[in-house]
């Protein structure tokens, strides 16, 4: 069996072995290989077995895929082959040959005219599987020492059989695989796979149908008739009878005959559609049945066979795949908008949290929760007057300048960008998730703004200069989202968040001013001053407070 042996930046090696028939490689806690790295995207590559071997497929990751050294969109896997997934590596494992031996001169024979049939990929029309498979056969009929007997009976009539199966299967999955890539509509794509059944299984009629919310609930996805004059409106016709034996039963069904099958006797449903013969099969996701794929033939002259539903269950397994893989598209592509939105005001960690910890479509919230956690307030000092001496658009170009490198700052220490209040800006570290050394965080974080807005003055005209005051407050506060069903904000409020505003107010230009919690945890990092106790507005006690110098 392959398998993908993974090695992290930390110098960690895991070793998966690859029992799917496709396993997705992402930052997404719900990939089959995690890998716990922001330059990996959160879905970011696919590695599916096909009949050519191993496809590795880039799922159109922000920094690629790379297979030894080159970028790759798709590319099938040699043994030996490194991957580069952002800063993992990872080794492909394959010690199985894929050449099979020629056991006798019979099947030489046809290895070699299948050699010389069109592969897969260099198809011109969707026939071209078929006629190959009739090229073998007119090769096994011009066998001299093969009598018509021989062909109609023994091994070598099963062998012919089996191959021709094989060709139907593969023509079916080509067709498949062709409509992954070029239509884009979950529906259509549907549609255009029961077409495909239609041209390789002779019947009247069939539809692929999801479960609702009950079991007993069918969402019909694709309804087809064989002859379309008898087309009625997409209205699906179900045997309620053969539902209950897929759906409960969790197995597939074949009758030859329901009218005489004595599974179905007293089924009416059966005689009333004149359903001479009939199979279904279960749409899986893992070992839950979510759907159906069902064919039925009124023609008495019809009946499918056993390799009808062999055929018919492979279609089943690669209409399952696409189901799933379209609900992953689906989820990706409301993730995406999703993070985008919120990135704009929140740091990755509140991101994760928020899109992982809730469920969007429900409205379900984070709820409230009491935190230890740090707040830092900064202000720019004497912004009025500084915004009438420039246009509007000279005032947004310099604030957007100035809130972008700052927001860096607080999201390079994992802080929280809580909000911006006019030219004012309120970080949390510690929430959402607390940490020990979140005052040392704050504390690191005020002084970098400083030192960064000091070389940012330098590069802008003197009348356009501006200084900031910064306060930092640690205590007791109730995190989470707040506010109204329509608009909600993830927020912190609390007696801590209101002294460091204070203390904000109090500092004087480019000064950083702390509480007394904040001191006590940060007191032998940093050069600190201890300026004395101050009197805040709103507060009934003086507090002490320190500056942090350096």
């Amino acid at each position: 069996m392959a398998e993908l042996s993974v090695r992290t930046i930390d110098g960690k090696t895991s070793t998966y072995l690859i029992e799917k028939g496709e396993i997705i490689i992402g930052r997404a806690p719900e990939s089959d290989i995690l890998i716990p790295d922001y330059t990996v995207s959160r879905t970011h590559a696919s590695l599916r077995k096909t009949l050519r071997g191993y496809l590795l497929k880039d799922l159109d990751s922000h920094n690629g895929t790379y297979v030894n050294g080159s970028q790759i969109k798709e590319h099938i896997l040699e043994h030996g082959d490194e991957v580069k997934v952002g800063t993992a590596t990872i080794v492909f494992l394959d010690k199985v040959p894929r050449a099979r031996l020629v056991e006798d001169s019979a099947e030489q024979k046809e290895e070699e005219v299948l050699r010389k049939a069109p592969r897969v990929g260099e198809l011109d029309s969707q026939q071209d599987l078929l006629i190959s498979a009739r090229r073998v056969a007119t090769a096994r009929a011009g066998d001299s020492e093969t009598t018509p007997e021989r062909r109609r009976s023994g091994p070598e009539h099963a062998r012919f059989v089996d191959l021709e199966k094989s060709n139907k299967i593969l023509y079916v999955l080509y067709q498949i695989s062709r409509k992954l890539n070029t239509v884009p509509d979950f529906d259509q794509l549907l549609s255009a796979i029961m077409d495909s059944i239609f041209e390789v299984i002779d019947a009247d009629y069939g539809f692929v149908a999801l479960l609702g919310k009950s079991p007993d609930e069918l969402v019909p996805k694709v309804v087809k008739y064989r002859i379309s004059s008898k087309k009625s409106g997409g209205e699906m016709k179900v045997s309620r009878t053969i539902l209950n034996r897929v759906v409960h039963e969790k197995a597939s069904v074949l009758t030859s005959d329901a009218m005489e099958d004595s599974r179905f006797q007293g089924a009416k449903s059966i005689f009333v559609q004149n359903i001479r013969s009939a199979m279904s099969v279960p749409l899986w996701r893992k070992n839950e049945v979510i759907g159906i794929i069902q064919l039925h033939s009124s023609r008495l002259t019809n009946k499918f066979t056993r390799a009808d539903l062999d055929l018919l269950t492979t279609i089943s397994n690669q209409v399952a795949m696409v189901i799933e893989q379209a609900e992953l598209n689906e989820k990706i592509r409301r993730e995406t908008i999703a993070r985008t939105r919120l990135e704009r005001f929140h740091s990755p960690e509140v991101v994760d949290l928020i899109i992982h910890g809730e469920d969007l479509e429900s409205g379900a919230l984070v709820a409230p929760t009491e935190k230890i956690a740090t707040i830092l307030f900064s202000d720019i000092v004497s912004f009025t007057p500084l915004s009438e001496r420039l246009s509007p658009g000279e005032v947004s170009l310099l604030l957007n300048h100035y809130f972008r490198e700052m927001t860096d700052i607080i999201f390079k220490y994992n802080g929280t960008l809580d909000k911006y209040i006019g030219d004012a800006i309120m970080a949390v570290f510690g929430a959402p998730i607390e940490r020990e050394d979140d005052p040392e965080r704050a504390v690191r974080a005020a002084l970098d703004m400083r030192k960064t807005l000091s070389q940012i003055m330098e590069e802008i005209e003197p009348d356009r200069r501006f200084s900031i005051r910064l306060g930092i407050n640690t205590g007791r506060v109730v995190a989470g989202n707040l506010g109204s069903p329509k608009r909600m904000d993830y927020t912190v409020i609390g007696d801590t968040v209101n002294t460091a505003s204070r203390l904000e107010t109090l500092a004087e230009p480019n000064q950083i001013l702390i509480g007394e919690k904040t001191y006590r945890s940060v007191k032998n990092m940093f050069r600190i001053r201890q300026i004395g106790e101050k009197k805040l507005k709103g507060k009934s006690k003086p507090i002490k407070v320190y500056e942090v110098l350096g």
